[in-house]
C-alpha cells in the first residue's frame, strides 16, 4: 500500500493517507528539544488487525528519518511492539 505521510505540528500529529486520500490513522506526539515522544497511533476500527497499523508506523517512521534529525521515544504500547520487532529502526531511537 502507498502511503502519503503529513505532519500536522499545530495537532502535534503525523497523519497517514492511503492513495486514493483515505484516512489511514495518525500519530499523536509531544516534543521537546531533540526529541519526539510517539504517545498514540490511532487506526480506524475497520482497519484494525489488518497490518495498516503497521504500514502506518513504519511509514512516519521512514518520514522522520528522512526529514528529521529528532531522537524518537516510543512511549505508544503499540509503536514500541512494533519497534521491536523491527530492530533496523533502532539508529531512531533515544534508548
Amino acid at each position: 500500500m502507498s502511503l502519503t505521510v503529513t505532519h500536522e505540528p499545530d495537532a502535534d500529529r503525523y497523519v497517514v493517507h492511503d492513495a486514493a486520500g483515505e484516512l489511514q490513522g495518525f500519530i499523536v506526539y509531544d516534543s521537546s528539544p531533540g526529541q519526539l515522544r510517539l504517545i498514540h497511533a490511532e487506526v480506524p476500527p475497520f482497519l484494525r488487525s489488518k497490518g495498516v497499523g503497521g504500514e502506518m508506523v513504519q511509514a512516519i517512521l521512514d518520514h522522520l528519518r528522512a526529514e528529521s534529525t529528532d531522537r524518537i521515544v516510543p512511549s505508544c504500547p503499540f509503536v514500541v511492539m512494533w519497534m521491536r520487532r523491527h530492530p533496523e529502526y533502532a539508529d531512531l531511537t533515544t534508548r
